[in-house]
């Protein structure tokens, strides 16, 4: 038995020697580590391209050597890791599945197939650690999907562990006393993945000067000024072969090529990597593939190359150490939050190279807060006081007049948190399906029989045109809502351009959240009304019949300070192309309210429904 025991050992040594780095095995023997005793869960915060695909091999491989000498001889205990990709995204899922091929007792899945997942690969044993990553993107009000997963662990696997992982867990942190997001009886602690001296990341950029302050005004790299002048002189002092990265909006990308080829550049050194850009045709656009080819290329002649991208760059991608050391720009036009600036750009050159020549224009307000919070986070290892991390966010919110952390939370400076009384909404509803309509907002009247028969639908859909034309014509403003209590048995969900879509897969866009929802229902998936309607404090899903989201270019944010406030009618035209549904300037998405779901009820109220009704809320 010992000996074969000492195979299996071996292999997973192996594993850990060939595929795993020192630092990367010293973080996962910490998080392993931690999960002792009371404590259930942890955060691992990461910092960007450190290698968080190794830590979470190299803790699979901790929980695989954990077992005792029967167990890990036992072929029906081999699968107890379930990884779950946070975002639906097959390519992420895909590298996934590449990075942690090699460790045998993992399954590899997502939010969507997390029951189907345990079905499936888990019928001898539960999954002893799940390891959730990039956690920011279920933070906050979106968080339901990860109430899923603690509902599972409290009620179904009581011993089971998890491990959460992401470069900018703030917000999933600064939640997880207030909004159980991390339940309190998990005992949630964060350990700090400390990277090996080779890495070069935001914080040694910062310190080696190679961070360049764009303005609020300066951003936009269609507009001539003093920064961009700058960032086409360094780009052209570099003599040798190289390549710049330049982000802008969707809408931006031929203007950024058109200034780039005043410059001087060859339309065979311009390449645009994106998809669904408003002013591009898909004949145009590369492939991030092909665009390390076209490097490969260009470096043979020691020539220069300049990729475009737009904000649905997937943040996830790996230029490689060699094309680290050989970028000599990045211009990131985005003024969104912390994680938005990080997670792009100034993120994709960061790893293990020694390219200090670089230069990153970018908001450096946002980069500066994000290394603040990296070294506490750093001094903070092991910590579980939250309460304490909640106060300095605050307090480097105010210091950096940053409005948020993470995508799907906001935070502002107020001095005292206020409390939210959020009514039990543990009364369960399913989803009986959905209806898109486009609005016809310029016909006084329109007849909408053709699409549904359910006078509870043609009486919503009235009472939306209503709220547009109650003036006459249609037009732009903020703060649509459908009052009265004639009204109030339909969620309304007005989206802008801020809420349209921030390019991160995750349930703080409307576009993704909306597509999601359809997709499986489409798919013969039970869908909670619940998590649809996700009703705010005063409301509760018992109270309505009706979801609507509409997708409009007169509903606008009001947030001043947005870089688009409302969506443009390219923006409405690809969600009608995306939902089989004609185009308009508005279209309107309801999903109806199906039957009550008793067991489902149950659950939620035997784990406390309690947790539900007293919530405080820092801002509004």
């Amino acid at each position: 038995m010992n000996n074969h025991a000492d195979r299996h050992r071996k292999k997973v040594d192996d594993i850990l020697r060939e595929q795993t780095f020192t630092h990367q095995q010293q973080a996962a023997t910490k998080a392993f580590s931690t999960l002792q005793g009371d404590t259930r869960a942890v955060v691992i915060a990461a910092e960007m391209q450190s290698g968080k695909s190794g830590v979470a091999l190299a803790l699979a491989c901790q929980q695989r050597q954990h077992l005792s000498d029967a167990a890990i001889c036992d072929r029906t205990q081999l699968k107890d890791v379930l990884y779950l990709v946070t975002m639906a995204d097959t390519t992420l899922l895909a590298q996934a599945k590449h990075d942690l091929k090699s460790a045998p007792n993992v399954v590899v899945s997502n939010f969507t197939h997390f029951r189907q997942a345990l079905a499936t690969d888990f019928k001898n044993q539960p999954p002893k650690l799940i390891i959730i990553d990039e956690c920011h993107y279920g933070s906050s009000n979106e968080g339901v999907r990860y109430g899923k997963v603690f509902d599972y662990l409290e009620l179904d696997n009581p011993n089971g562990k998890v491990a959460f992982i992401s470069a900018t867990p703030f917000s999933a942190l600064y939640a997880a006393g207030s909004d159980s997001i991390l339940r309190d009886n998990f005992h949630t602690r964060l350990v700090f993945h400390r990277a090996s001296s080779d890495y070069h990341g935001i914080r040694q950029m910062h310190r080696a000067q190679q961070i360049v302050k764009l303005d609020r005004d300066q951003r936009n790299f269609g507009d001539d000024s003093l920064m961009r002048r700058h960032f086409l002189a360094h780009l052209e002092q570099h003599k040798e072969a190289g390549w710049a990265l330049i982000r802008v909006p969707s809408n931006g990308a031929q203007q950024a090529k058109q200034v780039l080829k005043k410059a001087g550049y060859n339309d065979d050194q311009i390449f645009i990597i994106g998809q669904n850009l408003i002013d591009t045709d898909v004949s145009e656009l590369t492939s991030i593939d092909d665009f390390k080819k076209e490097y490969e290329a260009a470096k043979l002649f020691d020539e220069k190359i300049i990729a475009i991208t737009v904000a649905g760059f997937r943040a996830g991608i790996n230029f490689g150490q060699e094309m680290k050391e050989d970028l000599v720009a990045t211009w990131d036009s985005t003024i969104a939050n912390i994680a938005a600036v990080v997670q792009a750009n100034i993120g994709r050159a960061c790893g293990y190279h020694h390219n200090t020549l670089a230069k990153h224009y970018t908001n450096l307000d946002a980069v500066s807060a994000y290394s603040e919070l990296l070294n506490h986070l750093e001094s903070s290892d092991r910590s579980d006081d939250f309460e304490s991390l909640k106060a300095l966010f605050e307090k480097i919110c105010e210091r950096y007049d940053v409005s948020g952390f993470d995508r799907g939370i906001t935070i502002r400076p107020e001095k005292t948190a206020v409390v939210s009384r959020k009514r039990d909404d543990s009364q369960t509803y399913q989803t009986a399906g959905f209806i898109v309509v486009p609005a016809q907002l310029h016909q006084s009247s329109a007849d909408f029989s053709d699409y549904t028969q359910d006078t509870e639908l043609l009486e919503a859909i009235a009472h939306i045109r209503l709220e547009y034309l109650k003036e006459g014509a249609p037009y732009a403003k903020p703060k649509r809502a459908l009052r009265g209590e004639e009204q109030n048995w339909v969620k309304a969900q007005w989206v802008n351009g801020v809420t349209y879509d921030d390019y991160s897969n995750s349930n703080s866009s409307a576009k993704y959240r909306t597509l999601q929802f359809i997709q499986q229902l489409e798919g013969g998936e039970a869908v909670e009304f619940n998590h649809i309607v996700n009703p705010g404090g005063g409301e509760t899903t018992e109270d309505k019949r009706l979801m609507a989201t509409i997708f409009s270019v007169y509903n606008v944010s009001g947030q001043t300070d947005q870089f688009k406030r409302s969506m443009t009618i390219e923006d409405v035209h690809e969600m009608c192309d995306a939902l089989g549904c004609e185009q308009d300037d508005t279209v309107i998405v309801l999903f109806q309210r199906g039957q009550h779901d008793q067991s489902a009820t149950d659950a939620k109220q035997s784990i406390g429904s309690s947790r539900l009704k007293h919530q405080s809320v820092f801002g509004d």
